[in-house]
């Protein structure tokens, strides 16, 4: 049965992923406002997303909702739950989850990725049925509760989750603070997986699957940039030869936790120590970093402090949201320890 208040409250879990998010272009990867649909084509899979008003498309940033929603389910289903796509959490917890703060600003980002991801429209011919593309919004819809939120996801996200095409993440991709970084990382996990000698793909096709509206140049430096510090788990290199450019990508060292399996444990904590050890850039990602970036791995000016508000009933309800900020500036200041 569809329960409508299954409880999703779990923090101690492992970061889960649905696979077919992630290596198709569904989301936009800077934190500006997009207005611009993304279309990709490549042999039988057809994808377009578009914005619904004013708030643009749904950003990797909003897409971290949906990483919480997988990981939930999948947990569930790990223990032989009956889960539900609509799913009902404390706010507060949901964002501990996410490694952000918990302040009065956060509250009110978080209510904006819920409306970018109502808002956001997609048709797809990937997993449709005999009907045609299948057409479906990131949320059916979202609502404040008197425990927190409830959020209610599409059956095509909800039915992929429960046919287990979910992967596990490590847990530092909450860390990775450009657009480019998070996309390209889902990418290589995906791709990668547990094949220890690793892969190969030209930029110019990376370019393409992103869906980034940035000039190739632009965003081969970006590529090039993100190889020299890594990925969380993954060493990257740069190949050139033929006149294109190819990234190499190999696992750091031998990763657990990493399948569909049950697992039922958090990831290895893989990847979090010195960059020449792992890829992991050494910088602090805590603090406001510049709306348009797509790539940098650091934060750009101070961290904020935490904004505790004493607020004992439903603190989303709380955040002004008369006019919810558009875009998520914050990239995860004051990060509450997971």
């Amino acid at each position: 049965m569809d329960d409508p208040r299954f409880p999703a409250r779990r923090t101690d879990i492992a970061l889960r992923d649905v696979a077919d998010l992630m290596v198709w272009p569904w989301f936009s990867l800077a934190k500006s406002p997009r207005h611009a649909p993304i279309t990709f084509e490549q042999g039988a899979v057809r994808i377009r997303v578009e914005p619904a008003g004013d708030l643009g498309i749904a950003t990797l940033w909003d897409a971290d909702v949906l990483v919480w929603a997988a990981s939930q389910l999948t947990e569930a289903l790990d223990a032989g739950r009956t889960p539900s796509r609509h799913l009902e959490t404390p706010a507060y917890q949901l964002l501990r989850f996410l490694g952000r703060g918990v302040g009065r600003h956060d509250y009110a980002l978080l209510r904006a990725a819920f409306d970018r991801l109502a808002a956001t429209r997609v048709e797809t011919t990937l997993r449709a049925g005999p009907q045609g593309p299948a057409r479906f919004r990131w949320l059916d819809g979202w609502e404040p509760t008197g425990a927190g939120v409830r959020l209610t996801l599409p059956d095509w996200l909800f039915a992929a989750v429960c046919e287990r095409r979910v992967l596990t993440l490590d847990p530092g991709y909450f860390d990775l603070t450009g657009g480019v970084a998070r996309w390209l990382y889902r990418l290589v996990r995906k791709m990668g997986g547990r094949q220890r000698g690793g892969g190969a793909i030209g930029v110019r096709r990376l370019h393409a699957r992103s869906g980034s509206p940035v000039r190739p140049a632009e965003f081969a430096r970006h590529i090039r940039r993100i190889a020299s510090i890594g990925l969380p788990g993954y060493r990257l290199s740069i190949e050139r030869g033929g006149g294109e450019e190819r990234l190499l990508f190999s696992r750091a060292r031998p990763l657990a936790n990493l399948s569909t399996a049950p697992c039922g444990q958090p990831v290895n904590d893989v990847g979090t120590s010195y960059l020449s050890e792992n890829g992991r850039s050494p910088c602090r990602v805590a603090g406001e970093h510049h709306p348009d970036s797509e790539s940098s791995p650091c934060s750009a000016s101070p961290i904020r402090p935490y904004n505790l508000y004493n607020l004992n009933n439903n603190r989303l309800l709380a955040a002004d949201s008369s006019t919810p900020p558009p875009v998520d500036k914050s990239s995860g200041a004051g990060r509450a320890p997971r």
